[in-house]
Parts: structure tokens; C-alpha cells; sequence
């Protein structure tokens, strides 16, 4: 039997499995019985082996990848994986090149780093300014073009840190995204725009939603596959 986290709902009306980062869950209306709830699982079991062997193994296979924030590390760039050229300055700057992510810290930071934890924390904070201010110029660029075209216009747009996820919507049409957006390629992004553009339409996952996104979208998949694919590299820990 499989390990897995049952969530009821009093709202949901049908039964679902989730593999998510090696793990299984369970979504259930709130009175269905915990019978057919193993029932049904034990009819997916070959899928589910295959799905959670599948998640364990890329977990696996990336975990080396994870970012440290030191010199010489890697981190993802527009999809591109770049070397961490940490150097101390008289100012603080980024900068891309074909290879590294340029990183200059002042000397007036540098009399607070007394330690590697002190550098980390000063290489992410530089980092994440950088992140959400690409992201915001990519935004301001790309979003009118994209709502033009799906004709679905949002009340207003902020970047921020999510943990869990890329972007937001919610009913007055306001919708957030991470700026760790800037770790994917653009294609990613634009599937991200537009997935959340379309949920000012449709504020569910419903196959009417689907089919939307794919209308503007249509290797939306692959999109999802991609960050699937290199979830471990986008930890931000």
C-alpha cells in the first residue's frame, strides 16, 4: 500500500491523485469513504509506481545542483545554467556574460561579512534585486502585448518571492508573479503570463481553463514538463 496524504474537501466533487516532489496526495470529498478512496488507489497503482520512481530519480539525479550562493556555483539564468563570479568592489553591480553571473560587492558591505553565512546572505539579497527588477522590465514588455492578444486585462501586477509557486491570480483580477521567474526560460515565462491571464477568465483548473491556455499556449506542456524537470535547481533555500 502506498504511503499518501489524504486532503478532504466538502467543496470537491471527485476523487484525484498528485505526485508532487516524491510524495503522493490524495484530494477526496469530504464523506467519501476511506474504501473506495484505496479502492482507487490500488486500481492506479502501476501509474503511481511509475510517477513517484520517476520524481525520486530526478530528485536524485539534480540534488548536486542545488544553489549555494558561493563563487563559482551554478545558478540558472533564462534557462541557461551560469557560474557565480562573486568579487569585492567599490560598488555593488550584476552583470551577464555568456558564462557567469557577475557579482560586485562593495567594500562598505563587505566590513558587515564576517562569515560564509554573511555571504551568502549578502550574495542572495543581490540576487533577488536583480531577479525582480529583470523580471519587472520583462513584465512591463511583455504584458501588454499578451493581454492585447488574449483580450483579458488585469486590474494591476506586482513581483514577489513565492516559495511554492510561479504566479497568482485571485477575483479582482490582480495577479502576482515570482521573481524567480528569471531562472526559466522566456517561453516558460510567457506559458506563466498567460496561465495566469487566463485564470482572470476561468479561477480554476477546469479543462475550459486548459483549453484556453493551450489556445495562446499550445506547448503549454512542455512548460510544465521544464519546471518540473529542474525543480530542484529553482530551490531557493
Amino acid at each position: 500500500m502506498f504511503d499518501y496524504q489524504l486532503i478532504r474537501s466538502s467543496k470537491r466533487k471527485t476523487l484525484t491523485l498528485q505526485i508532487k516532489q516524491g510524495k503522493m496526495f490524495v484530494r477526496a470529498p469530504q464523506r467519501l469513504p476511506l474504501c473506495e478512496i484505496e479502492s482507487f488507489i490500488n486500481k492506479k497503482s502501476l501509474w503511481l509506481k511509475q510517477k513517484l520512481t520517476e520524481q525520486k530519480l530526478r530528485i536524485q539525479t539534480t540534488q548536486h545542483s542545488a544553489i549555494n550562493y558561493s563563487h563559482g556555483s551554478e545558478i540558472l539564468y533564462l534557462g541557461e545554467k551560469k557560474y557565480l563570479d562573486i568579487q569585492f568592489k567599490n560598488t555593488n553591480n550584476i552583470c551577464i556574460s555568456a558564462e557567469c553571473i557577475h557579482i560586485d560587492i562593495s567594500n562598505r558591505k563587505l566590513k558587515n561579512i564576517h562569515n560564509a553565512t554573511d555571504l551568502t546572505v549578502c550574495v542572495k539579497q543581490a540576487i533577488a534585486h536583480f531577479f525582480k527588477k529583470k523580471t519587472e522590465e520583462y513584465l512591463l514588455l511583455k504584458l501588454p502585448e499578451l493581454t492585447e492578444k488574449l483580450q483579458l486585462f488585469p486590474h494591476q501586477h506586482k513581483v514577489r518571492f513565492y516559495k511554492r509557486r510561479w504566479g497568482s491570480c485571485n477575483n479582482r483580477a490582480e495577479l502576482s508573479f515570482n521573481y524567480l521567474l528569471m531562472m526559466t526560460p522566456l517561453w516558460v515565462i510567457d506559458y506563466v503570463i498567460i496561465h495566469e491571464l487566463c485564470h482572470i477568465q476561468h479561477l480554476n483548473h477546469s479543462p475550459a481553463f486548459w483549453q484556453l491556455v493551450e489556445k495562446y499556449q499550445p506547448n503549454y506542456k512542455q512548460a510544465k514538463n521544464w519546471l518540473k524537470d529542474h525543480q530542484t535547481m529553482l530551490m531557493w533555500d
